[in-house]
């Protein structure tokens, strides 16, 4: 029965995570990874980000019945770790969790892994952000509204995937630095994957991508879910796969304020 089963949100931020691979020059090797992550301006660059749009509206979640984890490497510069947890301290659902560098699966699972089970939890539905990137203040609400709908019109409980296809592209250095667009197929941000307790199975199983090939996936565009960055530290293309939206410049500015909390002269600086 529907009523019977309890759905857990989990999720996950890598934050200049480490690992041995994952990134798109992770073939140069970790030592000169390591120097490129913890370069003191890019990290300035991320914390910028961070701050003002990841962690900003991870905090305005209608729903706080979630858990995070924010994943950083053991050898993550100390004063920018304490920055980190200074930033955190005060907001219950995040963990900082800090590992040495492994393959990019392990780490996913050991990070999802250290945050704490709801014995009572049937299923865990995982979800992933980036740390330059901002979610919708209904995301985690959306997640355990659609997850309960769906373990209860689906024929099996096999693991299946909840997506936000319309959102904004932040650039600003373009002018406008805000369009809308309705992407062709799953976007990371606010991506999940629900499946049963034990199964084990993550969001970062596959490539985000390619999801609709192993997954039944349901994915909304009812109204903007998203704020994807473009900027110069882009590990993967920032491009949009899809069509462009049909907001006007009023209408893009009333979702910033109602849907993230935000403001054009809050991103400035960026």
């Amino acid at each position: 029965m529907a009523d019977q089963k309890k759905v857990q949100i989990k999720g996950l931020i890598r934050f200049s995570y480490l690992s041995e691979n994952g990134f798109a020059k992770s073939k140069q090797g970790v030592e000169k990874t390591r120097r490129m992550l913890y370069d003191p301006a890019r990290l300035e660059r991320r914390f910028a980000w961070f701050e003002k749009l990841a962690f900003h509206t991870l905090t305005l979640q209608d729903d706080t019945d979630f858990s995070v984890a924010i994943l950083i490497g053991d050898s993550f510069p100390d004063a920018y770790r304490t920055r980190l947890e200074k930033l955190v301290d005060g907001f219950a659902p995040a963990q900082i969790v800090s590992l040495p560098p492994m393959t990019h699966v392990q780490a996913v699972k050991q990070a999802y892994f250290a945050l704490p089970d709801d014995p009572q939890a049937t299923h865990i539905a995982t979800f992933r952000q980036d740390d330059d990137d901002g979610m919708h203040r209904s995301t985690i609400s959306r997640i355990r509204k659609l997850s309960r709908a769906l373990l209860s019109a689906r024929p099996v409980d096999a693991p299946f995937v909840i997506g936000f296809n319309r959102g904004f592209y932040l650039n600003t250095s373009a002018d406008p630095m805000l369009t809308e667009r309705f992407e062709r197929t799953p976007l990371g941000i606010g991506l999940t994957l629900v499946a049963r307790k034990g199964d084990h199975a993550t969001v970062f199983r596959r490539n985000h991508r390619q999801f609709t090939q192993y997954y039944d996936c349901y994915t909304e565009v009812a109204e903007p879910m998203f704020i994807r960055s473009v900027h110069q530290d882009n590990d993967s293309g920032a491009e949009p796969s899809g069509r462009e939206g049909s907001l006007r410049p009023r209408g893009i500015l009333r979702v910033l304020r109602k849907g993230f909390g935000l403001t054009p002269e809050m991103l400035e600086g960026l």
